[in-house]
């Protein structure tokens, strides 16, 4: 019985196998002794240039599809800026702030540069810092850290002046509103000498905080040391080192007690560690100045002149007036080095 031709099942009888070479015997697996290396045969320069340019052609397509797809993103309607938000802007409008932003509005989201963005808001003087973001599909964020000015430096114009002595703006009609202490001094004076001259009175009024409020006028003497007139009576207080915050609010407490002790006194001197000098115009000490309160640690016994101080003081002019220790302040305030007093300015009162 055959299938397809084939003989199926044992083979007849009457078969006999014989081998090839009755002598050789043959392996069980049916293979050469040796492998024959097949040789592949190369490809032509015509076929290795064919696949080059497919290559090259499916790199220009693909290419193309995504200069396509970035042209079409950059030419969307939907991601062009029209909306910015504008936060921590006090002085500056939403308006002015769009201005230094220049062409951005308008433009391509994606297509922004920011940090020329934030270089554009600093060149304004009225910015210290400034951050800017982008949310999709079309809003710009702008976050501003304005500088906050804290007097009016009186030079060849009138500028407002922040707290690290820098130039904000001109004082003018558009910065009128602002009810400023006046630092005078640097008029005249040029380079490193008015730079250090504005940075003391600029972290005067940093120090004092919302004391400056009782701060009418600053003097920024040639020795370092600050006359500062303060508002209403316009008493004079001089100033020698930092830190002067504990130093004025100690003053300002005392302030109805000493012109009780002292009606006439205008000038006091608070450069000296637990004492306050005053000094009055008509070379006249009145006899209560020797009088001090009782100090929080104890009675101190009163003199016009005590014999210890942390510096030395230099001779009083003739017709500058006499001075009294009228009351102690607090221990931990610092002294400076006492230089001559030169001859009272004219004091600006509001």
């Amino acid at each position: 019985m055959t299938r397809r031709g084939m003989p199926v099942g044992p083979p007849p009888p009457d078969l006999v196998d014989l081998p090839l070479n009755p002598l050789v015997e043959e392996p069980a697996f049916l293979r050469p002794p040796q492998r024959t290396r097949v040789r592949r045969s190369r490809r032509g320069f015509t076929a290795r240039a064919a696949l080059v340019l497919q290559l090259l052609g499916a790199g220009l397509a693909a290419l193309a599809l995504v200069w396509t797809g970035y042209a079409k993103v950059m030419a969307s309607e939907r991601l062009k800026v029209g909306r910015v938000e504008v936060r921590g802007s006090h002085f500056l409008s939403e308006g002015e702030v769009r201005e230094l932003l220049g062409p951005a509005v308008g433009e391509n989201i994606l297509g922004l540069d920011i940090e020329a963005l934030k270089a554009r808001l600093r060149s304004s003087p009225w910015v210290a810092e400034a951050v800017v973001s982008r949310t999709l599909p079309d809003t710009l964020k702008v976050e501003i850290r304005e500088r906050v000015p804290l007097a009016i430096a009186e030079m060849e114009r009138l500028y407002l002046m922040d707290g690290d002595g820098g130039l904000i703006d001109v004082y003018g009609p558009r910065t009128a509103a602002f009810d400023l202490p006046i630092v005078r001094g640097l008029q005249g004076v040029q380079g490193e000498a008015r730079r250090d001259r504005a940075q003391r009175a600029g972290a005067l009024m940093r120090d004092l905080g919302e004391l400056a409020a009782e701060v009418s006028e600053v003097y920024v003497e040639p020795s370092g040391d600050l006359k500062v007139v303060l508002r209403g009576p316009g008493e004079v207080l001089l100033l020698g080192d930092p830190p002067y915050h504990k130093r004025f609010a100690t003053f300002l407490s005392l302030r109805k007690e000493l012109v009780a002790k002292v009606p006439g006194a205008e000038h006091f001197d608070l450069r000296f560690r637990g004492r306050i000098f005053a000094r009055t115009t008509e070379g006249k000490t009145d006899p209560q100045a020797t009088v001090t309160p009782a100090h929080p640690a104890g009675p101190i016994v009163p003199t016009a002149r005590p014999s210890a101080r942390p510096s030395a003081r230099p001779p009083r002019p003739a017709g500058e007036g006499a001075e009294a220790v009228v009351a102690p302040v607090d221990p931990a305030m610092t002294s400076a080095a006492v230089a001559p007093r030169p001859p009272a300015e004219p004091h600006y009162r509001r």
